[in-house]
This record gives C-alpha cells, structure tokens and sequence, in this order.
C-alpha cells in the first residue's frame, strides 16, 4: 500500500511539474528581474500591429481643373470629377473641341502613395493609359497619358495630363 501511496504521490508530481512547463533541463533561473536603469522595451505584438492602422491613401476625391497637350500641341481643357473608396478612384469628365462638338470621359485608377495609375475611356472611342503624381499640399498633380496601344510608353510620354483642385 505505501509503495501505490507513493506512486501515485509521483506520478501527481509530475503532472504538476509538466503543467507548469518545469520539466526543461535548462538551468533554473531567479524570477525577480536584475535592476535597471533604463525604461523596459514594448515588444509589437500582433495585437498591438493590428491596432496601429495602415496610412491612408491621399484622398483625390473631388474636381479638378484639368489640360492635358493632345499629339498635335493643343491643350485640351477640362473639369475632372473624381470620387474614391480606399485606393479605387473613378470619375469622368467633359471636354469641348470647338470644331467638333463636346466629349465626356470616364476614369479608373489606383492609388499607391501619392501616385494614381489607371486607364481612361472617352465618348470618342479613344482609350488608353496615364499616371498622376499629387503635389506635396494635395491640391494639384502632374501626370502623362499615353494611348492604349502605347502603354509600355507611358513611362517616356511627353504627352502630359496636369490638374489643380477646385
């Protein structure tokens, strides 16, 4: 009977010993901390990343006085219309060429930092490809445009898309 008393004495031992995670065969250690001078360090937990939000996109919503230099030199005057949910920006606009009547185009785009990348489409079945970068006060952008067969020229485009907010 004591050898069972025993045994079993042991064996709740270890249960205890394995559930507080005492069974390691690292050396034990103090549980009162050293003194120090310095402030103790915060550790970014993924509660705390989850807390901190993600900076937000600039906001292009709104109308803006727009020109853009059309291939033959001219510049084309126009109001832009843009609303945004997060990163997406849509909007439209109208534009007059005096010897041919007036045009509406519309306008989907992507905002990453201060640049908005997308494509336009307009009532005259032209269609293709531009990128506006907003000025540092958010109240102006400079940009290019480049017809649709001609994306991998946007980069290089001297055909220019510039605006200023109303």
């Amino acid at each position: 009977m004591k050898k069972s008393l025993v045994l079993i004495l042991a064996g709740i031992l270890c249960v205890m010993l394995a559930a507080s995670g005492c069974t390691g065969s690292s050396p034990a250690t103090s549980a009162t901390p050293a003194a120090t001078s310095a402030a103790p360090a915060e550790s970014v937990t993924k509660e705390t990343a989850a807390a901190i939000p993600a900076p937000e996109a600039p906001s292009w919503a709104g109308t803006w006085n727009s020109t853009w230099l059309e291939k033959d030199g001219n510049k084309t005057i126009s109001v832009l219309t843009l609303t945004q949910a997060g990163p997406e920006v849509s909007g439209n606009y109208r534009f007059t060429y005096p010897e041919e009547g007036t045009y509406t185009g519309s306008l989907n785009a992507t905002v990453q930092g201060s640049t908005l990348t997308g494509t336009y489409a307009e009532s005259d079945d032209d269609v293709g490809f531009f990128v506006f970068e907003l000025s540092e006060n958010k109240n102006s952008f400079t940009g290019r445009w480049v017809h649709a067969e001609n994306k991998s020229e946007l980069a290089g485009s001297t055909l220019s898309w510039n605006g200023v907010r109303e």
